[in-house]
């Protein structure tokens, strides 16, 4: 998960780089009705950002102090491959040509965070051991 986190706010500082030398300003005060559909998608992009720091230090906190984080670890897993994998798709799109570019980092980094979402157990198995925990199954009782 935290491999997701640097990766994905790495692709969305370079998108908001860009936006900005584009003329394309981020103004947070703004009204959400008079944002443009670019803007609409970044700010989208950062909450799930946020969502995805939070659950992971959630988690690694629970681990520091001894707690049992087994669906903490889960939840920040899963949410941290699907949107990771989300968002550097996203901001490749917003980019255009550029994010495309081999010139710039955007689509190496597009590629490297989908691996987020296998090699700590996929995203299917991680939804499922937060179902269990949840629901307070068994690996028997719930396959």
């Amino acid at each position: 998960a935290s491999m997701a986190l640097g990766v994905t706010r790495a692709s969305l500082d370079f998108t908001q780089e860009k936006m900005e030398a584009s003329g394309i300003a981020l103004d947070y005060e703004k009204n959400p009705n008079n944002l443009s559909a670019m803007e609409k998608e970044f700010y989208l992009m950062e909450a799930h950002l946020d969502a995805m720091r939070l659950l992971t230090w959630r988690a690694a906190w629970m681990m520091d102090n001894g707690e049992f984080n087994n669906l903490e670890a889960s939840m920040s897993k899963a949410k941290a491959g699907r949107y990771g994998t989300f968002i550097c798709q996203k901001c490749c799109e917003l980019l255009g040509p550029l994010g495309y570019s081999c010139e710039n980092l955007a689509e190496k980094w597009m590629r490297d965070v989908k691996i987020t979402d296998i090699f700590e157990g996929t995203g299917q198995i991680q939804h499922l051991i937060v179902a269990r925990n949840v629901l307070g199954y068994s690996s028997k009782q719930l396959k």
